[in-house]
């Protein structure tokens, strides 16, 4: 395989984001009951050497997975509201790991899951 096909394949990463439906069962907090509300996602497909950067064993005090949600999702109709590092950090445990999940499927890194 040439540069040009492994392009043409999906091998280098394009900017366009991915579109994921994604869904959250949390106790409403006016009733107290389950309630599951589903919406999308707008999730950036990260490069290797993003991924690996976001990774690296450094001396950061940034939670990993807060900084790889941040730095791939975004909200809204158009995908135009962006995450930032402090409210990824402050998302609730339960929606963290369902857009933690949404972030791997889309980036294919499943086993990266849960690094702090």
């Amino acid at each position: 395989m040439n540069l040009k096909q492994l392009k043409a394949k999906g091998g280098i990463v394009d900017s366009l984001p991915v579109k994921k439906e994604v869904s959250w069962t949390h106790l409403d907090s006016k009733s107290g009951k389950e309630v599951t509300d589903t919406f999308t996602l707008h999730i950036r497909r990260q490069s290797f050497g993003v991924i690996e950067r976001l990774f690296a064993q450094g001396e950061t005090e940034q939670s990993r997975n807060a900084s790889y949600i941040a730095a791939s999702v975004t909200l809204g109709a158009e995908g135009a509201e962006a995450l930032s590092y402090d409210d990824a950090y402050s998302l609730e445990p339960t929606l963290g790991f369902v857009i933690l999940n949404a972030v791997n499927e889309v980036n294919g890194t499943g086993g990266c899951a849960a690094k702090n």
